[in-house]
């Protein structure tokens, strides 16, 4: 797929940035990044670093400025947040620096945050200013009276706010601010953009329409209300990228006004002026994901534990408590890992340009050393000066998180040889696992020595030794991509409402479908290849996603590799796929998609979270198993470990936006006191089966290989004890009783066959069939026994009833719903009520054929378009 909507940014985007290159004769210019910060910047605004204790940055003052120069910039100043010291301290040096500050203010009748840019203001006035800071229209009016030009720093990222701005609040902000960072360096080209666009569009006539509405004398906040002028900063925090996107600053005679004029003076002028013009380039997260990952390691490498008390008594929700004890833990158990650290710390030098020891590569394990040559690319790049920094270092990133993964997918791999998981992940020990997820209330439990302790299914501790630098590396490059992905797109809801505002730049509306099987041998592959064939045929912009070692791409199927491939002790012929997440990642935003449906609870499932928070898209769960039949029926776990499961389960189900289910039981049990979804949460859906399920003018001697004249009970799906398949034996001898020449076929296969087969010698076994045979086999049979209680559908069902094949089922879930009681075929409630519908269907012929026609009429009710149309619409295509 043509990236479109990306091309269309990055174009627009040049050519914008051509026509304010071109708007200044460049001997006129300065040069500056009027958006930077350093070590001062130490109080952050987000919650989560004020309740760990961290600063925003570790950045030294010198090491900035270094980088601004290295980056062309001639001219300085830094906006810490909410003081200047770094800009007084040189100053008293003698160094020629402007004054600024990025100030955090609060928009009081909308209690929105924003960021404010100031420069040129007095320590005496930075204290007032501070104080004002909490009315952002009094900090504005304070601003205008005393020539202290203000910016309105990356308009539509904010602090603070409960909910999304409505659009009035930027009509009224246009009102008090005159310039405007339209160009952030860590911020996406949309969002830049969409900024761009609405300033442009601020003509007179609607400032005098706004200023009227809101009864706002613009002229109280702005020197002249008509003229709009742009900025750009890079926002570097870790100053990595300091300079690369900036601001052109135009004086007039400039060569001759510097023989006289400081540079902070006249870059003070142009300024106020509004002689501004951005400069920079197209980006994504790719900046910001550098910036966190550079974060981060420092982060690791100074953390200082902030105390249970702090994090307990500190604002914040439980759940952003919670998560800032778990981060704690992170950061000192990495501390504690001296390879873990070291990396950090040779990661953070070579970002930086300092290149590592080749002493150190020397005493390297040789599975480490393709990492730091890793490493020492970045150093070299930034070294040389590369023009493409920012793509070389993303590069460098991508080959490292891949030779981390390959080094930890292959000590688990050897790990999990040496357990085992057949013993101890049986069904009898799933009860002790799940037991073990309840941490006890009593503290004493966590003090008391070892020996008081039982012994574990699995020593994690052995487990995990030799997996911890691969592991944290691993997950801190994905946490970085994550935290910077998140943080662009917290707001998307809002920017696509926005883009509609203005009525340019709207994001795409694609799918993207995850699951964990595909073109495996079970129900839910069948459907979703279904589901593929109707997207395919349809062009619809959804595109259906696995992991698959085996398995090709096609039209609107993306397979990737995985990483790691392992078969379930308790689910074998349903291997575990684990892709690389990073690839995913980046899949999702180069294909444009906004939103995510998935199909199984797995680990597509919990990417399908992870994208859900990472992007701020909306999320649908398509539910096809019955997990907590499946934790009675195959584990046999007894009433408080199913409940544990269905807690999970609830918990994991309520993460999403929507949930489809196939039957009006899983309905009622989602919205009910249970689980506890909102009903308008929960929509009901269905399968359809292909066009080539229809009767088919065949015998018994053709498909059985018997006589023509004898009568055929016939079972299709998998042979598994939830599937009901061992009443099988007692069922049909118990019909054999009264027709003695009934015959017994099976089509399948699973982990029940052997079982089966020593019960039920007698019966005809087939492996599993094409497709394409299938039609066959339902329409030379005379009744479909199904005594399944597991299926949340059962297409099973509907291949046979559109075949003109009457079923018999348990009234349970999917079959109920579909099977029209003693018209199509049977619902009943016991095995002695399925035998005796059995006998008394086959000893009267005259419902035959009025059944078979009723079976067809019925299968006419699930269609694929009207099924797929409802589904499309649901999902807000």
């Amino acid at each position: 797929m043509t990236n479109n909507f990306q091309s269309e940014l990055k174009s627009d985007l040049q050519l914008f940035l051509n026509e304010q290159k071109e708007r200044f004769p460049q001997k006129d210019i300065l040069k500056i990044d009027l958006h930077c910060h350093d070590y001062n910047s130490d109080v952050p605004d987000e919650l989560m670093g004020r309740i760990l204790n961290v600063p925003e940055t570790w950045l030294p003052t010198d090491r900035l400025l270094q980088e601004l120069q290295t980056n062309g910039c001639n001219a300085f100043t830094i906006t810490n947040h909410n003081n200047a010291r770094s800009c007084y301290a040189l100053q008293d040096k003698g160094f020629d620096i402007l004054t600024g500050c990025e100030f955090s203010c609060l928009v009081p009748d909308y209690n929105i945050g924003i960021h404010v840019l100031a420069y040129g203001f007095t320590p005496e006035q930075e204290v007032k200013l501070n104080k004002l800071r909490r009315n952002v229209y009094l900090f504005q009016e304070y601003a205008l009276k005393h020539n202290i030009p203000t910016i309105w720093a990356h308009p539509l990222y904010h602090y603070a706010v409960k909910k999304m701005p409505p659009m009035e609040f930027f009509d009224k902000m246009g009102l008090i601010f005159e310039r405007f960072e339209v160009l952030n360096g860590q911020r996406d080209t949309w969002q830049n953009l969409l900024v761009r666009e609405w300033i442009t569009a601020l003509t007179p006539e609607k400032i005098d329409g706004f200023s009227k509405e809101f009864g706002i004398d613009p002229k109280m906040y702005c020197s002249d209300p008509y003229k709009k002028s742009f900025s750009a900063g890079s926002d570097s925090h870790m100053g990595i990228f300091a300079g690369l996107t900036g601001t052109y600053l135009y004086i007039p005679n400039l060569e001759e006004r510097l023989k006289s004029e400081s540079k902070s003076s006249l870059a003070l002028e142009a300024i106020r002026k509004g002689d501004m013009a951005p400069y920079g380039s197209h980006q994504n997260s790719e900046k910001l994901t550098i910036a966190f990952l550079d974060y981060v390691s420092q982060v690791a490498l100074n953390y200082k534990d902030p105390g249970l008390l702090r994090l307990l008594l500190h604002q914040g929700s439980t759940s952003e408590k919670i998560l800032a004890f778990g981060l704690s833990n992170i950061f000192l158990e990495i501390q504690r890992h001296k390879v873990t650290s070291s990396f950090f710390k040779l990661f953070h030098e070579s970002i930086m340009g300092k290149s590592p020891s080749f002493f150190k590569k020397l005493i390297l394990k040789p599975s480490y050393k393709p990492i730091f040559d890793e490493v020492a690319k970045m150093a070299k790049a930034h070294q040389e000066g590369s023009n493409n920094i920012v793509n070389e270092y993303n590069q460098s990133v991508h080959n490292i998180n891949e030779k981390l993964n390959e080094i930890l997918f292959s000590r688990i791999t050897k790990k999990i040889d040496k357990l085992d998981l057949e013993n101890k992940l049986s069904a009898d020990k799933i009860e002790e696992i799940l037991m073990k997820l309840d941490l006890p209330s009593n503290i004493r439990s966590y003090v008391s020595s070892d020996s008081d302790k039982k012994e574990s299914t699995i020593n994690l501790t052995d487990f995990l030794d030799g997996l911890s630098f691969p592991f944290f590396a691993s997950a801190l490059i994905l946490s970085a991509h994550f935290t910077s992905t998140k943080v662009l797109f917290n707001t998307r809801p809002f920017l696509k409402e926005f883009s509609k505002k203005i009525g340019k730049y709207h994001h795409p509306e694609r799918v993207l479908w995850l699951t964990d099987t595909f073109g495996d041998k079970n129900g839910v592959s069948t459907v979703l290849q279904s589901i593929h064939n109707e997207i395919k045929e349809r062009n619809l912009p959804i595109d259906i996603l696995t992991c698959s070692a085996t398995m090709k791409s096609d039209d609107h199927l993306i397979v990737m590799p995985p990483l790691y491939e392992f078969s379930a002790p308790l689910y074998k012929d349903q291997p575990i796929r684990i892709p690389n997440l990073l690839d995913l990642h980046k899949l999702f935003h180069e294909k444009e998609y906004d939103r995510i449906v998935c199909s199984t609870e797995g680990v597509m499932g919990l990417m399908a979270l992870y994208l859900k928070s990472a992007y701020s898209v909306e999320t649908s769960f398509y539910v096809h198993t019955d997990w907590v039949m499946f934790a009675r029926k195959v584990l046999n776990l007894d009433i408080h470990n199913q409940n544990r499961i269905r807690r999970m389960l609830r918990v994991f189900y309520k993460s999403f936006d929507r949930v489809f289910v196939l039957n009006t039981d899983q309905q009622k049990w989602l919205t009910g006191p249970d689980m506890k979804l909102k009903p308008n949460k929960v929509s009901l859906t269905a399968h359809w089966v292909d066009d080539i399920f229809t009767p088919q003018k065949v015998n018994k001697g053709q498909v059985f290989g018997i006589e023509n004249d004898a009568l055929v009970l016939l079972y299709v799906g998998r042979i598994s004890e939830e599937k009901g398949v061992m009443e099988l034996p007692r069922i049909y001898k118990n019909v054999q009783k009264a027709y003695k020449d009934v015959k017994m076929v099976i089509v399948g296969q699973g982990p029940a066959n052997e079982s089966l087969k020593k019960e039920l010698p007698e019966a005809i076994y087939f492996d599993w069939l094409d497709h394409d045979k299938l039609p066959a086999f339902y329409s030379a049979a005379d009744l479909l026994v199904f005594p399944s209680k597991f299926d949340t559908f059962s297409c099973v069902v509907l291949e046979s009833l559109s075949c003109g094949l009457p079923v018999i089922a348990y009234k349970t879930k999917g079959p109920k719903d579909i099977i029209r009681h003693k018209k199509s075929g049977y619902v009943v409630d016991t095995e002695k009520e399925m035998t005796e519908s059995i006998i008394s269907y086959l000893e009267n012929e005259d419902l035959h054929s009025s059944f078979k026609a009723a079976a067809i009429k019925r299968s006419k009710d699930y269609k694929a378009v009207s099924i797929m149309n409802d589904l499309v619409k649901e999902i807000g295509l």
